[in-house]
This record gives structure tokens, C-alpha cells and sequence, in this order.
């Protein structure tokens, strides 16, 4: 038997909240998945009957089978890929931009060194006469 004391169910609610509202900071999040790993907060906390219980409830594997039938994570779900996608959309523009700039500073140096080679030619006078020619 385990020398931890069990936690109390109310504790263990508001812990699961604010993991879970942490989310990505979370260090039950599982990125590949985008799930919150309930299972394993769940065993950190010495919840194993609860486990057992979601278990029977939801079946096996319990963070697929949980979040799979839970409608406000399927919301959350969509809305996470629709600003995942949004925030591609957003460094794509931000790249194309950054590029745009670096094209027009380029472009704005060849136009400054074509004014500063044609105002050095615009200075010289041709003066007549020469070595050939004799006065």
C-alpha cells in the first residue's frame, strides 16, 4: 500500500482545472496529440480509483476514449487548428513582408549608386584641345 495519503476530490478537480488551463505550459500536455494526458495526471496524484471509474465509463485508452467524447474538447480542438492555421497564414505574410523589405532596400541602394555614378560623370567637362591639336 502507498504511504500518500489520497487526495481530496475537490483538490484534485481544481489541480486538474488550472493543468489543464495551462495547457501547452502543461506538463501533461502531449504535443503529437494534442491531448492532455489525464492518465498520467491522474497517476501523479494517486487517483487510481477515478481511474478505474473514468475506465469503465469511457474504456481504454483512457486520454483518447475521455477526449474523443468530450464536445467542448472537440471545440477546442477546431478552434486550435483554426488559429494554428491562421498564425501559418500570419508568418507566412510576415516572411513575404520581411522579404519584400529586403528586395526594396536592395533595390533602393542600386538606384542611389546609379545617381551617385551619374552625377560623378555629369561633373566632368571636356575641355577642347589636346595633345593632337596645337594653338
Amino acid at each position: 500500500m502507498s504511504t500518500i495519503p489520497p487526495i481530496d476530490t475537490e483538490d484534485l478537480f481544481e489541480e486538474l482545472s488550472q493543468a489543464i488551463a495551462e495547457w501547452e505550459d502543461s506538463p501533461y500536455y502531449l504535443k503529437n496529440e494534442e491531448l492532455f494526458d489525464l492518465e498520467r495526471f491522474l497517476l501523479d496524484h494517486h487517483a487510481h480509483e477515478l481511474i478505474v471509474e473514468l475506465e469503465k465509463n469511457y474504456g481504454k485508452p483512457l486520454n483518447v476514449k475521455f477526449w474523443s467524447s468530450s464536445l467542448t474538447y472537440q471545440r477546442l480542438k477546431r478552434a486550435r487548428e483554426v488559429v494554428k492555421a491562421q498564425d501559418d497564414d500570419q508568418e507566412m505574410k510576415r516572411q513575404e513582408y520581411a522579404q519584400s523589405l529586403e528586395e526594396r532596400k536592395i533595390a533602393w541602394q542600386e538606384w542611389l549608386k546609379d545617381l551617385s555614378t551619374s552625377q560623378r560623370r555629369a561633373q566632368f567637362k571636356v575641355i577642347p584641345g589636346g595633345k593632337n591639336n596645337k594653338e
